[in-house]
This record gives C-alpha cells, sequence and structure tokens, in this order.
C-alpha cells in the first residue's frame, strides 16, 4: 500500500479485540475506588479516546463526576458470556463457508 515505507522499522502497533457494547456507545465505569474504566469504541477509538482521555485526567484530579462526558454506570456481566468462544467460532465459521462460495 505504502512502497515508499517498505523496510521501516514499526515501533508500536496496536492489537486486540473490538470492544462493542450492546447498545453501541462508549460506557464509563468505575468498578474499584481509584479503577476508571472506558469501553466502547467500535472503530472511533483515536478521537474519542483523545478527548475522553482528557475527560478523565479531569475527572481524576478533580473528583467531580461532572468533568465526564458520560456518566459512570455499573459494569453488566454479558448474558451467556461462558458460550462466547463457540457462537464467535460459529460465526466464523459461517462466514468462511458464505465466502469460499461466494454467496456473503
Amino acid at each position: 500500500l505504502f512502497p515508499q515505507a517498505q523496510g521501516a522499522p514499526i515501533a508500536y502497533r496496536w492489537c486486540g479485540r473490538v470492544a462493542i457494547t450492546r447498545d453501541f456507545l462508549p460506557h464509563l465505569h468505575a468498578p474499584a475506588p481509584g479503577l476508571l474504566i472506558d469501553i466502547g469504541c467500535m472503530g472511533r477509538g483515536i478521537a474519542l479516546q483523545t478527548a475522553m482521555g482528557q475527560a478523565m485526567a479531569a475527572y481524576v484530579a478533580s473528583a467531580n463526576e461532572d468533568a465526564l462526558p458520560l456518566p459512570l454506570t455499573p459494569v453488566r456481566p454479558l448474558p451467556l458470556y461462558r458460550l462466547h468462544n463457540v457462537v464467535a467460532a460459529a460465526f466464523i465459521a459461517w462466514y468462511r463457508l458464505l465466502d469460499r462460495y461466494g454467496m456473503a
């Protein structure tokens, strides 16, 4: 894609699972004192996390929840979480089958 970058070393890279929430919105959680979690970028990570990081820093410095752009909500476990590997594998196999036979 960028031949001029051929041979350039990669100093840093990001990888991980996509954090999709059930309502497709970002969430802020404080599951324990001093622990603040922000999840659910869904492809909007760079701009969203830059702004969210500034807001979270303002919250940590002031303990004022009004500094946060979203309310703090409790962490809710996903229903049937124990089955997620099986379900994900089934979906992947299904879509690979569709790709193989040109049905997707």
